[in-house]
């Protein structure tokens, strides 16, 4: 894009980085994406300009805070995240919600205050692990990959997409945003979504999910 890609990463996003930073882990999905925002960068040439709402930076210290974080580790997280959005290409602050959810036919009113922030603020991507829970009416649906799960049994990863007026956005696994970056996908939703539906043409991969941790 010649733009900077517009990306909001869900909480369960923000929380796994974390939390995989404290197992030791190193260059999970979560740890990597935020990684890139952090540096406002996206794959092998693109730059990013994360977007977040101020209800969403309250739920991430809420979760945080249940996970037993020390207040001060809370505050300095999510104090980073907030300057990762100040301070990228495109200088914005967090997004304040002033109605909308109401347009998102998903039951729960904090999955449709994320939509909302993503429309909002224009984003082009909105990467979550809980893809099931902004399913509605209005989506669209792929099918992309299938992962082996850490217990018996295998998941189909989905890749949704939402256009309503002139704002148009994905939504997807970190898995699939991983892939698609070393695929070097174009992340202009038209284009990413022509590419995805293209793509279906091609036999689905199986990819135990201990190779592609989050």
């Amino acid at each position: 894009m010649q733009r900077p890609v517009r990306v909001l990463l869900d909480v369960n996003v923000l929380v796994g980085n974390i939390i995989a930073h404290d197992r030791s882990h190193k260059e999970t999905a979560t740890q990597t994406l935020v990684s890139m925002v952090s540096h406002h960068r996206w794959g092998f040439a693109d730059k990013a300009q994360l977007v977040i709402s101020h209800e969403m930076i309250d739920t991430l210290e809420t979760v945080l805070d249940r996970l037993q974080f020390s207040p001060e580790r809370i505050k300095a997280y999510s104090s980073a995240i907030i300057d990762m959005m100040r301070y990228g290409p495109d200088a914005l602050d967090p997004y304040l919600i002033l109605g909308g959810e109401e347009r998102f036919a998903i039951s729960d009113i904090e999955d449709a205050g994320v939509l909302a922030t993503a429309f909002g603020t224009r984003a082009d991507i909105l990467v979550t692990d809980n893809l099931k829970d902004f399913i509605s009416k209005d989506a669209a649906i792929l099918d992309t990959q299938v992962v082996e799960t850490m217990s018996p049994g295998k998941r189909t990863l989905q890749v949704l997409r939402y256009r309503i007026g002139q704002a148009d956005l994905i939504i997807a696994h970190p898995f699939d945003v991983m892939a698609w970056m070393r695929l070097g996908y174009d992340f202009e939703p038209e284009a990413l979504w022509t590419t995805l539906v293209k793509s279906r043409e091609r036999p689905h991969s199986t990819l135990p999910s201990d190779q592609r941790p989050l």
